[in-house]
């Protein structure tokens, strides 16, 4: 799920996208062939989805808090192979196939200029006018407005694992990293399986399975970007009264 200022949206197992609340911008206007998402970003009065050919779709609000166009759904015709999305008040962003940040929208405050030599980023959320980055090496990286201290990261924080952006704050989560992926909940309904399992940001997550133990083989379903937060891998083949499955991290 992802909220906006006075939206929802949900991603469904389906890769389909339903959104509902404040629609004066357009924002619960889901594009109707948007079918493949693998993730979602929505914040202000816009909504973006991250399809599985890395394809951003974006939706909304086009202007800044003064009615003036500032672009933040409509993505930089550029913008292929993107791995994750986040969205900000009017500025959107995306991580790269180079896991660089690239980001569009208003730029006011410097929100949409990532700084020079920002690198190996695999989370990136935005708040009201700043934006920031969390790297492979669990440092952070912050940038725009710092009105209320909101980009004072210290230079010696590390063993960060996820990040949010509030209007004028800045959060972090620190700890240890989990060794092994964490299930959560399993589902069957009729021939899909499903597991709901937390994950960790950059890392990508397979579901793996075999007909029976005997196999010599594990089938590798397509794999998912870790988000830190959780999410769901599907297997809509299960039609067989038993599989059984792993799941992989990477």
């Amino acid at each position: 799920v992802a909220a906006g200022t006075w939206h929802s949206l949900a991603l469904r197992s389906d890769g389909t996208i339903t959104a509902w609340g404040d629609n004066q911008a357009g924002q619960c206007n889901v594009p109707g062939d948007l079918s493949d998402a693998i993730a979602i970003a929505a914040a202000g009065n816009h909504s973006l989805a991250l399809r599985s050919d890395g394809t951003v779709t974006a939706w909304g609000e086009n202007t800044d808090g003064q009615g003036i166009y500032a672009g933040q759904s409509t993505p930089p015709a550029n913008l292929v192979g993107a791995q994750a999305i986040g969205a900000g008040q009017y500025h959107s962003l995306a991580i790269q196939s180079d896991n660089t940040v690239i980001a569009w929208g208003d730029n006011s405050q410097g929100q949409a200029q990532p700084p020079a030599g920002l690198s190996n980023v695999v989370l990136v959320v935005g708040g009201s006018a700043h934006s920031v980055a969390l790297k492979a090496d669990t440092t952070v990286a912050a940038w725009g407005n710092n009105l209320n201290g909101q980009c004072n990261i210290g230079p010696g924080l590390t063993n960060v694992l996820a990040i949010a952006a509030g209007s004028s704050h800045t959060l972090v989560l620190i700890g240890d990293a989990p060794t092994p992926p964490r299930p959560l909940k399993l589902f069957r309904n009729g021939s899909q399986f499903e597991v709901l399992l937390q994950t960790i940001a950059g890392k990508s997550y397979s579901l793996e399975y075999k007909n029976s133990l005997t196999a010599a083989n594990w089938t590798t379903l397509p794999p998912v970007r870790g988000s830190g937060g959780l999410q769901l891998l599907t297997d809509s083949g299960a039609s067989l009264p038993r599989r059984f499955y792993r799941v992989r991290q990477q």
